[in-house]
């Protein structure tokens, strides 16, 4: 059944349902679905339309701080299949030791372990159109001492859950999907033990909003935008929902994944991109968090210029002529390659054959990392997010341990020779600002605002994702993730969904 909030007619809203899904991205269609199938009613409420729209995707600006971040407008889709439009399709569950606690990252450790997600790879993987679920093995790795793990992908084509599954909810008898309906309340009962109505606006300054009913609620809007709704319904609850101990929107992560040195290699890689894990005798030797080793070898089809080569030197020849060309041009040069090296190799490509290699870590736990509040109000009266993105010094170490370990590997193995990037050489090293030529920095995988706890002290939400405060209030998606390890989050996202429908429909039915 397709709805609009636009529509003066909302008769249909005068039932009370099953579950009230708010956000249509890969958690909330998973869930819906998942619960339509248990026979259950759902209202799916989407913010957007079918399509992007730019007045709905401007709910998403906001503002960053800490580290340098992509604009939140931008990294973020606001419509139906959500930000699976922006989605690569490279899948891999979370491992065994990222679900476990670790000696180097206090308050570590999901409250479920893998062997609970393991159930629902089958399902996923259909999901996302993988053709096997197993997850493809090992490559064998020659090497003195364990140290790394050669590691494969799945590859999903990639899925666009909006295109995919518009057919099958627009025809489902069981759910009820309702287009440009903007969540700007949830409200409880007296004693704030339950939700008892969600409320939403269209996009009309006039419109005084409606509320659906439900026995239980889940909202699935991403990892920003849950902690965002979260902190701003405060209509009975001052501090927002979710969040007596001050813990909604902390512990923000992401995947830190930086270009952290170039490699010259022994002979010319016949493959693309390469990817290593570290070994658990790597990981506990060196007592750093779970990362990845990504290799990239390099083909320039048109070689660099002895110009351009000789300008991009001159640029960074030291910091104080970086920031002189910076103030003189208003944008920082891009440092770190593209000058005289670079043209060494590439004009002889035959004999330098080269590689980038990135490193993309668990970012430890910290508290603040985080999304809060802004005064900037969106057209619905409801404060725009700020991310603070803060590393610790630890996650500097773990760069450091695994471009350490990774070069000593390719030189025991004469694979090649590594050559450090200069900003993780610096004594207090940072992340490199986006666009400085040393990757993208971050992966855009908004994790941890609502993380996953037993205890309502260290989480906001417990092991069936329920926020600890409210009996039938759930949240899906990364922001549940205790931490992340080094994999692409979408996977187990889709896993999680369907472990929290499962769950849903138990309560449901002992009910």
């Amino acid at each position: 059944m397709l709805l609009d909030a636009g529509d003066a007619d909302r008769t249909a809203f005068e039932q009370v349902f099953d579950v009230c899904v708010a956000g249509a991205g890969p958690a909330g269609i998973t869930l819906a679905r998942r619960l339509a199938a248990q026979g259950f009613r759902v209202a799916l409420m989407e913010a957007g339309g079918f399509d992007y729209d730019p007045v709905s995707q401007d709910i998403y600006a906001g503002e960053c701080g800490g580290h340098d971040y992509f604009p939140l407008d931008e990294c973020r889709l606001r419509y139906f299949g959500g930000t699976s439009g922006h989605w690569e399709g490279k899948c891999r569950p979370l491992e065994t030791r990222d679900f476990l606690p670790s000696g180097c990252n206090p308050m570590s450790g999901w409250a479920i372990r893998k062997a609970d997600l393991d159930p629902y790879l089958e399902a996923a993987a259909r999901i996302v159109d993988l053709d096997d679920p197993v997850v493809p093995p090992d490559i064998p790795l020659a090497q003195a001492e364990e140290r790394f793990r050669h590691v494969q992908w799945h590859y999903s084509p990639p899925t666009r859950f909006g295109e995919k599954y518009r057919d099958e909810i627009l025809a489902s008898d069981r759910i009820a999907l309702c287009l440009n309906a903007n969540l700007v309340d949830l409200r409880l009962s007296d004693d704030h033990s339950r939700v008892v109505e969600a409320r939403f606006r269209n996009y009309d300054p006039a419109d005084p909003g409606f509320g659906v009913r439900a026995r239980s609620f889940a909202i699935c809007l991403g990892g920003i935008e849950n902690a965002r709704m979260l902190l701003n319904f405060r209509s009975q609850r001052p501090e927002g929902i979710g969040n007596a101990r001050g813990l909604v929107g902390r512990y923000f992560s992401d995947h830190p994944t930086v270009f952290t040195a170039d490699m010259l290699l022994t002979e010319a890689w016949p493959f693309e991109q390469q990817v290593f894990a570290p070994t658990e005798e790597l990981l506990e030797k060196a007592n750093v968090s779970n990362f990845g080793v990504f290799v990239e070898p390099q083909r320039r089809e048109t070689p660099l210029s002895l110009p351009r080569a000789l300008k991009a030197t001159a640029e960074c020849l030291t910091p104080g002529v970086t920031a002189l060309v910076h103030r003189l041009r208003g944008f920082r040069p891009r440092c770190g390659w593209g000058g005289l090296e670079e043209f060494s190799l590439t004009h002889d490509p035959l004999n330098n054959p080269w590689a980038r290699v990135a490193v993309s870590v668990e970012q430890r736990l910290n508290a603040e990392s985080r999304i809060h509040l802004t005064d900037a109000t969106d057209q619905f009266g409801l404060r725009r997010p700020r991310i603070c993105w803060n590393l610790k010094d630890q996650d500097y170490e773990t760069f450091r341990a695994a471009i350490t370990a990774f070069g000593t590997h390719v030189a025991e193995q004469n694979i090649g020779r590594l050559r450090v990037r200069p900003w993780l050489l610096a004594e207090q090293p940072s992340l490199p600002c986006i666009g400085d030529g040393n990757g993208q920095v971050a992966g855009r995988h908004h994790m941890g605002t609502t993380r996953m706890c037993s205890s309502p002290r260290t989480g906001v939400v417990d092991a069936n994702c329920r926020v600890h405060e409210v009996e039938n209030l759930f949240v899906g998606g990364s922001s549940v993730f205790s931490t992340g390890g080094f994999t692409k989050p979408t996977f187990t996202i889709v896993q999680l969904a369907l472990r929290l429908g499962d769950h849903m429909g138990e309560v449901l039915r002992a009910a």
